[in-house]
């Protein structure tokens, strides 16, 4: 072997490998362009992923807040039902015991009216018997 050859052979093997190498730097190159463009891509892909989750997220809020507005509503509504029936009953409580007082103070009128007597003994009695047990106390 000559030395030409071997001083060939060398060159064309530092070429080989200076070929090698940036055929290898320019594949690392792309790799690296391709990471941040699926990154990029990634990212874009999130945010937009993370939007519509927080649109829906809001009208998911929306709506059960109309749902809780409308059963408050709902709910006070029939409460308020509730008051006037119990108004209207406890009216007529009223109404209807006002009128046994009523009856029951015309007829001690009636009584009284008729049986004086008896009605001023009754009164006496019960004066007496009320004063005997106040004075116990």
């Amino acid at each position: 072997m000559d030395m030409t050859e071997d001083t060939h052979d060398t060159s064309e093997i530092k070429a080989k490998l200076e070929s090698g190498s940036d055929h290898a730097r320019k594949a690392w190159e792309a790799t690296s362009e391709a990471a941040k463009n699926l990154g990029s891509t990634l990212k874009k892909e999130a945010n937009e992923a993370f939007t519509r989750g927080k649109e829906h997220m809001e009208k998911a809020v929306k709506s059960f807040g109309e749902a809780a507005s409308e059963t408050c509503c709902t709910l006070r509504g029939q409460a308020q039902e509730k008051v006037q029936e119990y108004r209207t009953k406890a009216e007529s409580a009223l109404e209807e015991a006002a009128s046994r007082a009523k009856n029951m103070q015309n007829k001690t009128e009636d009584y009284i009216r008729t049986n004086p007597l008896k009605a001023v003994g009754l009164a006496l009695g019960a004066g007496f018997l009320l004063a005997a047990i106040l004075r116990r106390r």
